[in-house]
């Protein structure tokens, strides 16, 4: 399994159109000829790669889905209606572009590993883009203006994902959210927390570049997890036994189970890890990804379109449990127990 500091970054961008109220409070006719603008210019030149334009209305279910799953559309987004509201995937996944969500837009960029820098690279070209067709809201003082004035300024927000069930495990996470908040960030569990697969993000955007919010969230994050790394030599010298048998127990049932629930799945996953860093198991199947990247294709909107017939195949299908399972016992199939 690789490691990295960073299990996965995400970068979101939000920008408003001067002459233009914020999408909850505009009439329809202005936010659609906004839409329609912008949908011109990402069908025009000059991009780097090509945009795909999606037609929300013509969307299933499934298809949100396996979009939110991919990092590619936020929750919110997908689960709140609006008026003339556009969506657009760059450069096949590499970003996307939310229209007339809760800001008139906002880019996103999400990619698995310490990617933190890459992504706000892509996003910056695209944005300075998309300003030459768009007017954006800026205020001298405040900086770009959003609809939730905690996030004017610069209207980036950087998301850190990390691994760290062992500061779950024994409760230390709260006291480590309480710190984040002193400085201005916050820590969310993704996915309920399954794994101890946590987010660490900034809360406001004023007062500092883009610049100094990404690298005091990489600061930051590195510190957590090097208490990560510490709690975890705690608990393999102090309860060795308990430990080894948690890692084992997960390692056989991921090796052996014929359903699993996504969240089962993660916990399974996420222990075998540990095992793999604390040098107590081999896993020859997940030599060349990532536990964040098996993670994120056990969820169930990648298996039904990756597995599946999605054109038949529902979310609730009890397929999807059984798959998730099989697909477990293959990559975990020549996993052992060091010596």
């Amino acid at each position: 399994m690789t490691t990295s500091v960073l299990t996965a970054s995400a970068l979101g961008l939000s920008r408003n159109e001067v002459h233009k109220r914020f999408s909850h409070a505009e009439d329809g006719l202005p936010l659609e000829e906004l839409r329609a603008e912008v949908v011109e210019t990402l069908q025009g030149g000059p991009w780097r790669h090509k945009w795909q334009v999606y037609d929300l209305d013509g969307l299933s279910a499934l298809e949100t889905t396996h979009l939110v799953e991919r990092g590619l559309m936020s929750p919110a987004f997908a689960d709140t209606p609006g008026k003339a509201r556009g969506f657009a995937v760059y450069g096949g996944g590499q970003a996307s572009l939310e229209i007339n969500g809760v800001d008139h837009l906002r880019l996103l960029g999400f990619r698995p590993g310490d990617q933190l820098a890459a992504l706000w690279s892509l996003l910056s070209l695209l944005d300075d883009r998309l300003e030459t067709a768009v007017s954006y809201a800026f205020d001298p003082q405040w900086g770009y203006l959003t609809a939730h004035p905690s996030q004017a300024g610069s209207g980036i927000r950087v998301y850190a994902t990390l691994h760290l069930p062992a500061l779950m495990l024994t409760g230390r996470l709260a006291g480590t959210a309480l710190e984040l908040a002193s400085h201005g960030l916050g820590l969310a569990s993704l996915w309920g927390g399954a794994g101890g697969i946590v987010q660490v993000s900034n809360l406001g955007c004023q007062g500092k570049p883009e610049s100094e919010t990404l690298e005091q969230i990489e600061d930051v994050s590195r510190g957590i997890v090097e208490k990560e790394r510490s709690v975890r030599k705690m608990l393999l010298r102090d309860n060795p036994i308990q430990t080894r048998d948690h890692i084992g127990r997960a390692l056989g049932a991921a090796q052996h189970a014929w359903s699993t629930s996504f969240f089962e799945a993660v916990n399974l996953i996420s222990a075998a890890q540990v095992g793999v860093e604390m040098g107590l198991v081999e896993i020859p199947g997940m030599a060349a990804e990532s536990a964040f990247g098996l993670m994120s294709r056990l969820q169930p909107a990648h298996i039904v379109v990756e597995h599946m017939d999605a054109r038949t195949s529902s979310l609730e299908s009890p397929d999807i449990d059984q798959i998730r399972a099989r697909l477990l016992r293959e990559v975990f199939a020549g996993a052992g127990v060091r010596p």
